[in-house]
């Protein structure tokens, strides 16, 4: 075999791994948030501060089927809400008395093989709340940011504990973020001087292998996020125009 062919193997072979590389770091990278407004709500998928949504066909389409939605109302009740696959979001029907809804996605586990890794689960999940400056229970199964009640404060909570020392990101209504850690009692606070919908995202990896969709892994990365719409404040800029296709 010519020497040129020979050297094209290895090559292709790298171009493979990055391409899966590239793929996998795209995916971990993004995130899932909720808006509610006009009794419907929609999961999205992408980066709310670049203002990127993914859409169907596409990257949507790789979720594990609709992730099922679970509303909290002014009265305490919750119940489950089905959800549709559309052109850009899941959406989902909503009571106008709804407080609080909570999702938790299902991702394909992620391969990484070719790193010599065992595969890795990814979980991401999101929360709305109506009024950010009212006290909401934290989901005890899963990575969960909610209010505390007081004014600009939040708390992380990971399976019903408080979650100190980790990273959480406020996204303002025109894109601009801000990063705070989490105290040892979890909660972190934020100044909200703009009006409109912020978006705050933390993240955090689980160590401990497990098994889901049949298949075992070797640690789990969560990422939450927490969106709400504040009435008061002042005009915010627009969000950036989303990226051109192809991006």
């Amino acid at each position: 075999m010519p020497s040129s062919l020979r050297l094209k193997a290895p090559l292709l072979a790298t171009l493979i791994a990055c391409a899966s590389l590239t793929a996998v770091a795209s995916a971990h990278a993004h995130q899932v948030w909720l808006e509610n407004a006009g009794g419907q709500a929609r999961l999205h998928f992408g980066e709310f501060n670049e203002n990127l949504r993914e859409s169907s066909p596409g990257a949507l389409d790789k979720f594990l089927g609709a992730p099922a939605l679970e509303q909290r109302t002014a009265a305490g009740a919750t119940k489950p809400l089905e959800g549709k696959l559309g052109k850009d979001a899941f959406s989902y029907a909503t009571d106008a008395s709804a407080q609080t809804l909570f999702a938790a996605a299902s991702y394909p586990l992620i391969d990484r093989s070719k790193r010599n890794q065992p595969a890795m689960l990814w979980v991401p999940a999101a929360r709305w709340v109506a009024n950010a400056g009212q006290a909401t229970e934290a989901n005890a199964k899963a990575l969960d940011l909610v209010p505390t009640g007081k004014p600009g404060v939040f708390k992380v909570v990971f399976n019903g504990t408080p979650l100190p020392k980790v990273q959480v990101e406020m996204v303002a209504p025109s894109g601009w973020s801000r990063g705070e850690q989490s105290g040892d009692d979890g909660t972190v606070t934020f100044a909200l001087p703009w009006k409109g919908q912020y978006v705050a995202e933390v993240k955090h990896s689980d160590k401990t292998a497990g098994e889901a969709q049949g298949k075992p892994y070797g640690e789990a990365s969560y990422v939450t996020t927490l969106s709400f719409v504040q009435k008061d404040g002042m005009a915010s800029p627009a969000l950036p125009e989303p990226p051109a296709k192809g991006h």
